[in-house]
């Protein structure tokens, strides 16, 4: 089950990865720092919590079918931006500027299993090595999509599928829970 909840994230990161790339670049940087910043401060409250909350969150079977409401929710408004035209005024507009929200919860999953899996470390260098890493990748993984893509219809191609993976990976994930 813990495989397949790090699949789905991993996913996720991947399918914001692709949507920031589309996005223009002061806009890209603006959203990449967001997340570093977000990463730096969210290490804090994150060794609070035991290692057994996240478990918890993790193998709860409600929590799992809302959670699974809200990465289908999202992935089904990620592949309608595939399908919507630059040129119409508000929906293209809302589509093309929509923050990727269930990047958060990856990143926070990903981070909790870095700070569970590297016991003796002090948390405020995990803190800022997680916030570099996702500074780094959130500029850096775009670019290298265009530059592997070149063409935006490639691209959406590529979120258009990735979101629909996710789709049936969370269905995959509530029947096996």
């Amino acid at each position: 089950m813990e495989m397949l909840l790090a699949i789905l994230a991993g996913m996720i990161l991947m399918s914001s990865l692709v949507k920031v790339g589309l996005l223009p670049m002061k806009v890209r940087l603006v959203v990449a720092v967001c997340y570093a910043a977000f990463m730096g401060w969210v290490t804090s409250h994150m060794t609070e919590l035991s290692h057994e909350v996240f478990v918890q969150l993790a193998t709860d079977r409600s929590i799992m079918l809302d959670l699974a409401v809200c990465v289908i929710l999202e992935a089904v408004v990620m592949m309608t931006y595939c399908f919507c035209s630059p040129k119409q005024k508000v929906w293209g507009v809302l589509l093309e500027y929509e923050p990727v929200l269930l990047a958060i919860p990856a990143l926070c999953y990903f981070q909790a299993q870095l700070l569970y899996g590297l016991p003796g470390v002090d948390y405020a260098w995990v803190a800022w090595m997680s916030a570099g890493l996702v500074l780094f990748l959130m500029l850096g993984g775009p670019l290298l999509l265009r530059w592997l893509l070149r063409e935006r219809h490639l691209l959406l191609e590529l979120l258009f599928i990735i979101n629909l993976l996710i789709v049936v990976l969370c269905v995959a994930i509530t029947g096996y829970s």
